[in-house]
């Protein structure tokens, strides 16, 4: 009997898990954008957008150019009371033609708040040349579709 009970337990856990992941899922798909400042005080714009399983990264300018474009696999999971969200099987360079595997993959923390998405960078492992920290994104909305003029 304790059997049967550990085991509808744990999967009483496992589904409210799995839906709040789903859930999840569907509020991130879309655009996120936050503007940042580098250490050479140059400031620039990063953008992640979500769609369904999958990524795209971008690092883009002060003048608008991209500079570093990513994409790869997405997946979100709890780990104990966090929700997190996995980075992996990541392609990237200077633009989506010009990209090569990524031989890493980040796990981030993160708190989901309506239209700003908390997320925390590096803490998973060391990376050269890369501080952790914490960026909150803001949803990029789409553009209001341009109404005709009546006749």
């Amino acid at each position: 009997m304790k059997q049967i009970l550990s085991s509808v337990i744990l999967a009483l856990v496992f589904c409210g898990f799995t839906s709040l992941a789903a859930e999840d899922l569907a509020s991130l798909s879309g655009k996120w954008s936050v503007k940042k400042t580098n250490d050479q005080g140059q400031n620039f714009t990063q953008t992640i957008e979500i769609k369904k399983d999958k990524f795209v990264f971008q690092i883009i300018g002060a003048d608008d150019n991209v500079v570093i474009y990513a994409q790869g696999d997405f997946k979100l999971e709890k780990l104990g009371p966090f929700s997190s969200a996995k980075f992996y099987h990541i392609r990237g360079g200077s633009s989506p033609g010009n990209m090569e595997e990524v031989d890493d993959e980040y796990i981030s923390i993160y708190m989901l708040d309506q239209d700003t998405w908390t997320l925390s960078t590096n803490f998973d492992k060391q990376r050269e040349n890369q501080k952790p920290g914490v960026d909150v994104y803001r949803r990029v909305k789409a553009p209001a579709a341009a109404t005709q003029p009546s006749k």
